[in-house]
């Protein structure tokens, strides 16, 4: 708009100028006739000229047409076309986003609303060809949105509702690669495709929903079978070890017995004596009982037994 005031501008300066000069002429018809041709030069450009002048912005690439028959693409800066006979219709060539939402039947035939995101672009070397085949952006977005829908249905459509839900990180793959193919035709590249939601009826959401309560219990007793295995394992271990402690035990209590009575069994029988005497000895506090009978005083006395108890008193 700045562009076209200035060239309007300078239009009318160059205009007054050639009116000035016509005034200076010293012939009275002769300045008469160059008035009204400067006048009618300066009123054509002054019409012209300003409104033949366009700019592109960054990010856009503009189509030409010449009565109404796209010719040429103009890139962004400031361009020059007849506006009498010429148009520009605009192509924004940045990455644009198409949101829908819509609903679908998955195999087992339950009902699901699906919401996703689709970024494309439109290739730059085919926007003559657009404006030939579509007219607008608006008429090819139509295009796309209606080729988007129908192939993520057809993503839904191949699937069982709860394998759906299993699987829906992978669903925006899956329909990307659906339609990526389909909109080829359309001469643009898709650069995102996001599913940003899913939802199914109130009753398979309810069944979802109790069959993942089921499996949270499941795997709680599960959970709870399989510490009390564990328990009862490390409990039999330690009841294994403590029954091979005894037996180890007993065992070596044997084996010290056995070889405790083979030494015995080897000693004299004056060592023996000896060694009970030590013994007794060793526990005897001191103190003599105060009725004692048979040989075994010889034991408490250190003295061998005599043929009565009368000698042994005598004899001490």
């Amino acid at each position: 708009m700045v562009i076209k005031v200035i060239i309007g501008a300078l239009i009318l300066g160059v205009v007054a100028i050639l009116i000035v000069v016509a005034f200076a002429s010293r012939a009275k018809k002769g300045r008469m006739i160059a008035f009204i041709i400067c006048a009618a030069v300066g009123f054509g450009a002054f019409c012209v000229i300003p409104g033949s002048v366009f700019s592109i912005s960054t990010g856009e690439l503009g189509v030409v047409k010449v009565f109404g028959e796209a010719r040429y693409v103009v890139t962004p800066g400031i361009n020059f076309r007849l506006w009498l006979t010429n148009t520009v219709e605009r192509y924004d060539i940045k990455t644009r986003e198409i949101d829908l939402t819509f609903q679908a039947y998955s195999k087992d035939a339950q009902t699901v609303t699906g919401q996703i995101a689709v970024q494309y672009q439109i290739k730059p070397d085919m926007v003559l060809e657009i404006n030939r085949q579509f007219g607008s952006l608006e008429v090819l977005e139509q295009k796309l949105r209606a080729v988007i829908t129908e192939r993520a249905k057809s993503v839904f459509s191949d699937k069982g509702a709860m394998n759906i839900v299993e699987t829906r990180s992978a669903l925006s793959g899956e329909i990307e690669q659906r339609i990526t193919p389909a909109l080829e035709q359309y001469h643009v590249t898709i650069t995102m495709v996001a599913l940003a939601d899913i939802s199914f009826n109130d009753a398979f959401e309810n069944a979802v929903e109790l069959k993942m309560i089921a499996e949270q219990e499941k795997l709680r007793a599960d959970y709870d079978k399989e510490r009390a295995i564990i328990k009862a394992e490390e409990q039999l271990a330690v009841a294994e070890r403590e029954a091979k402690a005894v037996i180890m035990k007993a065992q070596g209590d044997a084996e010290a017995l056995r070889i405790m009575q083979e030494a015995w069994s080897a000693l004299s029988s004056e060592v023996k004596e000896a060694m009970l005497r030590q013994a007794f000895y060793e526990k005897w506090n001191g103190i003599l009982p105060e009725v004692m009978a048979g040989d075994s005083i010889d034991l408490i006395l250190g003295t061998r037994p005599t043929s009565n108890f009368d000698k042994y008193e005598q004899n001490p």
